[in-house]
C-alpha cells in the first residue's frame, strides 16, 4: 500500500487527523508494519484497521496475480469519546 491508501484507510475507518499524520510519520520512518500500526491504533482506542481478516485490509493475491483488498465499510469512532454533534 502507498501512504496515500494508509492514509485513506485510516480516515475511512473514522481515525483522527492527528493520529493518522503519527502513524504515517511513523511508516515514513520505521517502514510499513501492519500489524505494528494496529497495535498502535488499539493503543490510541480504535479498532484494527488493516490485520482483521474480516474487516481489515489484508493484501493477497488471486489466481490472476490480481491484489484483492478486503475492507469494512463500518465507521469506528474512537474509545471514550463523545460525538461532537452530541454536544
Amino acid at each position: 500500500m502507498t501512504f496515500q491508501e494508509i492514509e485513506f484507510a485510516l480516515k475511512v475507518n473514522g481515525v483522527e487527523q492527528e493520529d493518522v499524520q503519527t502513524l504515517i510519520t511513523y511508516c515514513k520512518t520505521k517502514g510499513t508494519d501492519y500489524q505494528k500500526l494496529d497495535e498502535m491504533l488499539m493503543e490510541m482506542g480504535y479498532d484494527k484497521v488493516f490485520t482483521d481478516e474480516f474487516f481489515g485490509w489484508v493484501e493477497s493475491e488471486n489466481e490472476d496475480g490480481d491484489e484483492e483488498y478486503f475492507y469494512s465499510e463500518k465507521i469506528y469512532h474512537r474509545y471514550g469519546r463523545e460525538d461532537e454533534d452530541d454536544l
